[in-house]
């Protein structure tokens, strides 16, 4: 009877547990200005080349967040001659994937996304 109660009381302290819903610090998602060409280069100043992949099929959509991600961890907010399109892998004739880049830019003044002629990602 006792070993019942201890396996009873330890199911029951892990179903809470597993019950339990996790402390998250969700951050707000980051977006960034795309730009296909080259503005002006008096406007910004040059961060770092970035590129992001899927390694399977998608959507070039999928890789927003992280292209996003990847220009302000360089420390830009605009990427200028943005390019992102479906790509053959390694194995070409099995694999296209998604693929993004462009040159990250930190702009010296508020960005117009619209007014730049970009896209908000």
């Amino acid at each position: 009877m006792l070993k019942t109660f201890t396996l009873t009381a330890c199911l029951l302290g892990l179903s809470s547990l597993a019950m339990a819903k996790p402390e998250t610090t969700e951050q707000p998602a980051l977006h960034i200005c795309a730009i296909k060409g080259t503005p002006d280069s008096s406007q910004f100043q040059i961060k770092k080349r970035i590129k992001v992949a899927k390694g399977t099929y998608g959507s070039v959509v999928e890789l927003y967040p992280r292209f996003a991600e990847r220009a302000h961890q360089v420390g830009g907010n605009v990427v200028i001659n943005y390019n992102a399109s479906q790509r053959f892998g390694f194995w070409p004739w099995r694999v296209v994937r998604p693929v993004m880049w462009g040159t990250a830019v930190k702009w010296n003044t508020p960005v117009d996304c619209k007014a730049l002629g970009g896209i908000e990602i």
